[in-house]
């Protein structure tokens, strides 16, 4: 009696990747999953596109020339949970793993997925994220987004020891999940794979987050595209707040409580002195907190040159989340 191989025992693996006008960046997120330990022909990769304009197309066309098992699909729609949906209903893997555009992935990224899926008997597994700057000030971003003084809620982005978490970032998912719990919520626009996440747990699946899983992601490069880039984050946390209220953690609420208090005082200050003394001693209070932040964030990564500019990224990702949170409150974006 013949055994199976190795490549025979392992499953095919569907990429499904969202992309809209990313010319600059689709071409390097496909080459690193083409240069997976995985072995490449059990590995398909699929495009879903929101009809780019700036070459994106051609770009992605020219590879499927090169590399049979690159697929393009059409996303008219232009949302993200959307084109997850569209890649994950067409995928042919047993195993779908979505991927961003301004990613690229270790070597390693897919095998060690696979590895703990079988090895742990799980759904869903993911690993960290890296932050990769090509200049000085998205450089800095980067680093506040690895920190926890950035994003506390999202501890894929500095837990160092492997456990199972309540979400991970470009997760790998057995393609049966999909059958049991649906897909992608599209009235979500970001936080959709957070979401998604929620349900798996509530189905009573567990996900596993381990540190060797890695994959590189390129911040933004200003702090005006970062604040943008948060407060949508904020707005769209409260839409799946607003579909799950169970999905609300303490930290989610600092920052929007934050903002409503300085509010509060600020213009209670013009009544009652003591409230300016209030104000003054919790802007104090966070200053200390982001400079404290800054400083710790600096020596653990022992990049020093960024510790002066760390505080204003801290302050950028806090103010914008915490006021696009009180908007999500009022009014849900489509």
């Amino acid at each position: 009696m013949s055994h199976p191989t190795v490549k025979q025992s392992l499953p095919r693996v569907s990429i499904v990747i969202p992309m809209l006008n990313e010319t600059d960046a689709i071409a390097r997120c496909i080459r690193s999953i083409l240069d997976q330990s995985y072995p490449v022909e059990l590995i398909e990769i699929i495009v879903v596109d929101g009809m780019s304009r700036d070459g994106s197309r051609e770009r992605v066309a020219e590879l499927a020339k090169e590399h049979a098992n690159i697929r393009l699909l059409d996303n008219p729609q232009k949302r993200t949970p959307v084109a997850l949906n569209i890649g994950a209903r067409n995928a042919q893997g047993s195993v779908v793993i979505i991927l961003g555009a301004h990613t690229q992935i270790h070597q390693d990224f897919v095998r060690l997925n696979i590895h703990y899926m079988n090895e742990l008997n799980v759904k869903c597994v993911g690993g960290t994220q890296l932050n990769v700057g090509e200049t000085f000030l998205q450089s800095a971003i980067g680093l506040a987004m690895g920190s926890f003084f950035g994003i506390p809620s999202a501890p894929y982005r500095f837990l160092p020891k492997k456990r199972f978490v309540d979400t991970v970032v470009y997760a790998s998912y057995c393609k049966e999940l999909f059958e049991e719990i649906g897909y992608f919520d599209e009235e979500l626009h970001i936080s959709e794979d957070a979401e998604f996440n929620w349900r798996i747990r509530k189905a009573g699946h567990k996900i596993f987050y381990t540190p060797e899983i890695i994959s590189y992601y390129y911040p933004r490069k200003t702090l005006g595209r970062l604040f943008k880039q948060f407060f949508n984050y904020g707005i769209l946390r409260v839409n799946v707040i607003k579909k799950h209220q169970d999905a609300v953690k303490a930290i989610h609420l600092l920052p929007p409580l934050f903002i409503l208090a300085i509010i509060i005082l600020a213009f209670a200050s013009f009544h009652l002195p003591v409230f300016g003394l209030l104000l003054g001693i919790l802007t104090i209070l966070y200053a200390f907190y982001i400079c404290w932040g800054s400083i710790f964030t600096s020596l653990k990564n022992k990049s020093g040159k960024y510790l002066f500019i760390l505080p204003f990224v801290f302050l950028t990702m806090h103010i914008s989340w915490g006021l696009g949170f009180w908007v999500g409150l009022a009014k849900t974006y489509r």
